[in-house]
C-alpha cells in the first residue's frame, strides 16, 4: 500500500466504520476475546437458569389456579347439594303443612271428639291435635289468628274426620248459619198454624218466634193499623190470621221470622187494593171482617165457583140477626176444635157443634173473633161481592157438591137428601 502523502488533506467529516455485529463482535480469529469484550459477553447459564425457575414458577401458577377452580367447583357443588337438601326438607315440610290445612289427601276415618264450655282456639287445636285429626296444631292455631277467629264455638260432641280443612272444622263447632233458597207454596185457605209448620220444616225459623212475630211484632201496613184501632176480639187466637197471603214464595233459609211474615203481608198489601176497602166500608164491614168471611167462604166452599153463593149465604143472614143470629159454619167448629185440642176433627158431628169456643158459630152470634184461614184472591173478591140469592142454608154432600136452601124446610129436605146420597158414596 503506498504512504498517504503528506500533502494530502486528510477529510474532515469522514465516515466512521460501522460496529460489527454483536454476533461478529465475538468473533476473532483464533484468539479469546479482550476481557473487555468477555464481559460484555451474556451469562448464557444464568438466563437458562431464570428461564427455568420461571417455568417452574408458571406450572406452580397454573397448578394453584387449577387447585382454586377445583376447590370453587366443590364449593359450589356442596353448596348446590346443601341448598337441595334443604329445599328437599322444606318442600316437604311445606306439602305436609299444606296437607294439614288443606286435607288434600288425609284420612276420611270418622272421630268422636268432645268440645267443651268456652273452648278457645289453642284448646281446639289441641283436642284436634290429640285426636288425631291434625298434625300441626301451632299451625291452626296460626292460621285461625290469620282468618280473624276468636269463636264462639259451640259446646258439645261432634263427629270429625282427618280429611276435613282447617276451615271445615273451623266452622264444624261454631252456631251454623243455613245458606241457600228455599220455595214455598202456600196453599189457599192454609190456617196460620199450617203454614208455620210448612215453613218450620223446610228449616226457615222457629215456632215460637213465629207466633211471637204474628202476635205482637210492630209491621208497618194502614190495615193492620186499621186491626189495631178497632180492637182485637176477645178469644182470638192470631192477630194475623186472615192476612198471610197464599202464594209461592222464595225464602233464603236463614231468612228472619219477621222477614218471612213481612213478605206475605206485602203480597197481601198489592191484592187487597183500595177499591176492595172502599167497598168494604159501603158494606159496613172493616177489612177485618171481610177476611173473616173470605176464611168461612174459603173452607166450606169445594170450588171457586161455589164461593158467590156461599158468601151469599153467610151475608144474608149477617144481613138478619134478629132471624139467623149464628151463622152455624161446620169451618168455624173445625177451627175451635183444632186450635183448642191440636186435633182437627175428620167429620163434624152434632156433639162437635156443641164444643165450647169463642170461634163457634153454633154456640156463638155473628162473626167468629177474626178470620179461621188465609184466605185466596177469590175468596176475598166474593166475599165483597156475593151473589145476589134469597139463599139462608147450605149442606155439602162427600162429594163437594152444595146444596142450598131459602128456608127450613127446603134445608131439612136436603139434609135427608145428601144423607141418602152419602150413603149411596159409602158403598
Amino acid at each position: 500500500m503506498s504512504p498517504v502523502p503528506a500533502d494530502m488533506p486528510i477529510p474532515q467529516n469522514e465516515p466512521k466504520a460501522p460496529p460489527l455485529p454483536e454476533a461478529e463482535a465475538y468473533s476473532y480469529d483464533g484468539g479469546e476475546a479482550p476481557a473487555s469484550v468477555q464481559k460484555a459477553k451474556p451469562n448464557q447459564e444464568g438466563d437458562k437458569g431464570n428461564s427455568r425457575k420461571e417455568m417452574v414458577s408458571d406450572k406452580q401458577k397454573n397448578a394453584k389456579a387449577g387447585a382454586d377452580m377445583m376447590i370453587g367447583i366443590v364449593k359450589a357443588i356442596a353448596y348446590m347439594v346443601v341448598i337441595l337438601v334443604v329445599s328437599v326438607f322444606i318442600s316437604i315440610f311445606v306439602i305436609r303443612i299444606g296437607n294439614d290445612v288443606f286435607a288434600f289427601v288425609k284420612s276420611d276415618e270418622a272421630v268422636d271428639i268432645t268440645i267443651p264450655e268456652d273452648a278457645d282456639v289453642g284448646d281446639i287445636a289441641e283436642i284436634l291435635h290429640d285426636n288425631g285429626i291434625i298434625s300441626f296444631p301451632g299451625i291452626f292455631k296460626l292460621y285461625a289468628t290469620l282468618k280473624h277467629e276468636e269463636g264462639p264455638f259451640v259446646a258439645g260432641d261432634y263427629t270429625v274426620s282427618p280429611s276435613m280443612s282447617y276451615d271445615d272444622l273451623r266452622y264444624a263447632f261454631k252456631e251454623q248459619v243455613v245458606t241457600g233458597t228455599v220455595w214455598i207454596t202456600i196453599p189457599e185457605g192454609f190456617t196460620t198454624d199450617e203454614i208455620i209448620d210448612l215453613l218450620v220444616e223446610n228449616g226457615i225459623g222457629e215456632r215460637e218466634r213465629y207466633i211471637d212475630v204474628i202476635n205482637n211484632y210492630d209491621f208497618d201496613y194502614w190495615f193492620l193499623d186499621e186491626l189495631e184501632e178497632s180492637e182485637l176480639k176477645d178469644g182470638r187466637v192470631y192477630r194475623l190470621e186472615g192476612y198471610l197471603f197464599p202464594d209461592t214464595y222464595e225464602f233464603y233459609k236463614a231468612s228472619g221470622e219477621e222477614t218471612v211474615i213481612g213478605r206475605m203481608l206485602d203480597r197481601f198489601n198489592e191484592v187487597f187494593v183500595k177499591d176492595y176497602k172502599t167497598k168494604a166500608e159501603e158494606l159496613g164491614y172493616t177489612v177485618d171482617e171481610i177476611l173473616t168471611i173470605a176464611s168461612l167462604v174459603e173452607k166450606e166452599a169445594g170450588s171457586t165457583s161455589q164461593f158467590m153463593n156461599v158468601s151469599s149465604v153467610f151475608h144474608n143472614r149477617l144481613n138478619y140477626p134478629s132471624v139467623y143470629p149464628r151463622l152455624e159454619s161446620d169451618a168455624t167448629t173445625v177451627y175451635a176444635i183444632q186450635v183448642a185440642t191440636g186435633q182437627r176433627p175428620d167429620k163434624v158431628t152434632p156433639e162437635d157443634n156443641e164444643f165450647d169456643h169463642p170461634y163457634n158459630t153454633y154456640k156463638n152470634n155473628g162473626l167468629p173473633p177474626g178470620p179461621i184461614t188465609n184466605p185466596s184472591a177469590s175468596a176475598i173478591r166474593y166475599a165483597l161481592y156475593p151473589a145476589n140469592t134469597g139463599f139462608y142454608y147450605f149442606i155439602t154432600d162427600n162429594a163437594g157438591k152444595i146444596y142450598f136452601a131459602q128456608g127450613k124446610a127446603e134445608h131439612e129436605q136436603n139434609i135427608a137428601l145428601v144423607k141418602r146420597i152419602n150413603e149411596d158414596l159409602a158403598g
